[in-house]
């Protein structure tokens, strides 16, 4: 079948302690090296490791995985050969390192009639040869690797780019604008026209860009097609490949507020009425129980939870109502909701997933125009927008409002500010579904919330009043930690072990439940 435009055929092995199992190709979004040979897709290879059931190997202090970390290690060093093809370690995205999976290439000759391997991939890529620290190194190279699945070119576009210094305090130790730029009018809507039709015009957009990463917000008062980059802050490392902008995200609709287990208890020791996180609650449990009561809940349910949109399921159901057919007398359609209110279920029990309706999960940049004052935030989302078979609440004012990211485990990861709109005719009120944080004070707020910046992060914000905490805790410091460096240019055997070191310290899960235990 044919692919979208944003999309490409991805084969995929699967790494476990006795075997590979091969499988695919998939379809996958593309990225920038996937971008750059659209005719030699076949010669990428995606390679997951994992234990036997393709689950994440378990931790158990009593068990030693290291003869299975061992085999792990001994296939990134040497690679895996298949069909007479021989692929070798090439690198990975911030992501794929979380799920375990790297990306494999098979050196191929290229349209140019010129070999491409892992050297050249990266050398087009640009210049790490200054990086000292493999785990950097990683970063810098998994840029490359993260999914961009729409792309402008710039010089068919005619768009310029200019370059602006970073936003700083007074004593030039913090970092206001520690990853967004910024893009003109015209520039965005050559953007749009590279974004499908059904993205609502959005106006923040996480990028990816020859050694650039971070945000692109909207200032109104540019003119002419321009991209502007702060060259100190977004600026990962030196490159040629400058021709195409790599689009990860964009601010296309205000996406839904949900409580966790760390934030309710931070909130509950601020002093936020413990009537608030019930009343939630059994709200949400009020809406399960109501799912299967008519075909028109079921339907606005699963468009709510995303499940079976790709192939119509939700106006599937709608359609059979019309026809006066029962969808719970299909065994399998009555299994798909089941399923889906059952996880819901549990994710409410076990996990404390309570849906906020006064708040919204926004993307975060930086007030370029200084009309916000210290602990001040504009936050615009979309309030015609349908959710669950309602409207956006509506009900956002000026005032007092609570500002958290996940994860949140210090009590200063949840901080309260004002909410202020600027003026009618003020750039700001171009903004559409983000939160608009200060650019005056001592200290940056996404800094004193998990240690957070504005080159992509997710920020939670709640305006509903009954939640207002009765305290609130100083902010933790979060220092740069310098890691120790090599005396040498880094090697793709120092990535591969860098790789493995990861797997082996990754135990959020159990963080998580210590943390919990001892709060």
């Amino acid at each position: 079948s044919r692919l979208p435009r944003h999309q490409t055929w991805v084969f995929k092995a699967m790494v476990t302690p006795t075997r590979i199992l091969l499988s695919g190709p998939d379809a996958e979004s593309k990225n920038r090296v996937l971008r750059m040979f659209p005719n030699h897709g076949d010669h990428f290879l995606r390679v997951c490791f994992c234990d036997e059931n393709g689950q994440d190997l378990s931790f158990n202090p009593k068990i030693s995985n290291e003869k299975i970390f061992q085999r792990y290690h001994d296939i990134l060093r040497d690679g895996i050969r298949i069909a007479g093809r021989h692929f070798s370690f090439l690198g990975f995205s911030h992501s794929s390192l979380r799920s375990h999976s790297t990306w494999f290439l098979a050196p191929f000759v290229d349209a140019d009639w010129q070999r491409q391997d892992h050297d050249t991939i990266l050398k087009t890529l640009g210049d790490f040869s200054n990086i000292r620290v493999a785990a950097k190194c990683a970063a810098r190279i998994g840029q490359a690797f993260s999914e961009t699945p729409y792309a402008v070119n710039l010089f068919k576009s005619d768009i310029n780019i200019r370059y602006i210094p970073d936003v700083k305090s007074a004593d030039g130790t913090r970092v206001f604008s520690d990853g967004v730029g910024t893009i003109s009018w015209e520039a965005m809507e050559e953007v749009w026209d590279s974004l499908p039709m059904r993205s609502a015009a959005p106006t923040c957009f996480q990028i990816r860009f020859g050694g650039y990463k971070g945000m692109l917000a909207l200032d109104s008062r540019l003119r002419g097609r321009v991209i502007c980059l702060r060259k100190e802050s977004m600026m990962k490392f030196p490159s040629r490949d400058m021709t195409e902008l790599g689009i990860c995200d964009v601010a296309s609709r205000p996406l839904r507020l949900v409580l966790d287990r760390q934030v309710i208890k931070i909130l509950e020791d601020m002093g936020t009425s413990d009537d608030w996180f019930m009343t939630l609650q059994n709200k949400a449990l009020n809406m399960l129980r109501a799912v299967t009561a008519s075909a028109t809940n079921t339907a606005t349910f699963l468009r709510y939870q995303d499940v079976g949109s790709a192939v119509g399921l939700p106006s599937f159901i709608k359609q059979l109502d019309k026809m006066s057919i029962d969808y719970r007398r299909d065994r399998f359609l009555k299994s798909v909701v089941e399923h889906v209110v059952l996880r819901e279920l549990r994710l409410l029990k076990h996990k404390a997933r309570i849906p906020v309706d006064k708040g919204v999960t926004p993307f975060g940049i930086m007030d370029e125009t200084g009309f916000l004052g210290e602990n001040e935030v504009y936050v615009t989302y979309d309030k015609t927008y349908t959710r669950s078979g309602a409207r956006m609440d509506q009900t956002l004012e000026d005032g007092p409002v609570i500002v958290t990211r996940c994860p949140a485990l210090h009590p200063g990861d949840v901080q309260c500010v004002t909410m202020v709109t600027p003026p009618e005719s003020h750039p700001l009120r171009s903004l559409q579904n983000c939160v608009v944080f200060s650019q005056r004070g001592s200290r940056d707020l996404p800094s004193q919330l998990s240690g957070g910046d504005l080159d992509g992060d997710l920020y939670n914000v709640i305006w509903d009043a009954r939640a207002e905490p009765k305290r609130t805790f100083p902010p933790a410091d979060y220092p740069r930690v310098t890691p120790p460096e090599l005396d040498r240019q880094v090697t793709r055997g120092d990535i591969a072990e860098f790789f493995i070191n990861f797997m082996k310290s990754d135990i959020l899960g159990l963080i998580a439940n210590r943390h919990q235990i001892l709060a």
